[in-house]
């Protein structure tokens, strides 16, 4: 028997297995096309082109693949921080290459470092995971609450989901607490 389930709690969860079944069925060639179609929207973006640091993160489980973001962003001099999980806290550090990330919490990569690494806290560009995404700029995550939380106390952050075409659905189920992106980028 269900406790206490919201209505809103139901359909978050059916919409977040609709889209990972959906996004696993894509090809390589699909993924790619789309993942180039989204650094080619980022390089028309002045908040992406002029931020000095990009949060990004590391693309796992047929997400749009950050690696070649993170990549042109090196070669054009900006600084790289990704998140690293300790619990339910989500902490960010730089990286000054792909090879600097080791397998972390959920086997996504992470930095490799421990909780004594320099934090990284910085007004700047960040590119967020999510699962689905409507036109009035919320985002479905994946339920950890880490992008809400970390969001939530870092307020100046210009933030961006990325996302394949079909990840943009009419209305994503949200919440007063949860905050909306600057900016959404669909391929």
């Amino acid at each position: 028997m269900e406790k206490n389930i919201r209505p809103g709690d139901r359909k978050k969860e059916q919409l977040r297995r609709q889209m990972k079944d959906r996004r696993m069925r894509l090809s390589r060639e699909e993924r790619e096309r789309a993942s180039k179609g989204c650094l080619q929207s980022l390089k028309k973006l002045p908040d992406f082109l002029n931020s000095k640091w990009v949060y990004a993160y590391m693309s796992c489980k047929n997400e749009l693949d950050t690696g070649k973001i993170i990549s042109w962003c090196f070669s054009q001099g900006k600084r790289i921080a990704v998140p690293k999980v300790f619990g339910k806290i989500m902490r960010f550090y730089e990286i000054t290459s792909l090879a600097d990330c080791v397998p972390g919490a959920y086997k996504i990569m992470e930095p490799d470092c421990q909780e004594g690494c320099p934090e990284i806290v910085f007004e700047g560009f960040m590119l967020v995971p999510g699962l689905a995404f409507d036109r009035k700029k919320n985002r479905l995550g994946y339920g950890g609450g880490f992008y809400d939380r970390y969001l939530s106390s870092h307020k100046n952050i210009v933030t961006a989901g990325l996302g394949y075409d079909f990840q943009l659905v009419e209305e994503v189920p949200s919440e007063e607490h949860d905050r909306k992106l600057d900016y959404i980028i669909i391929s």
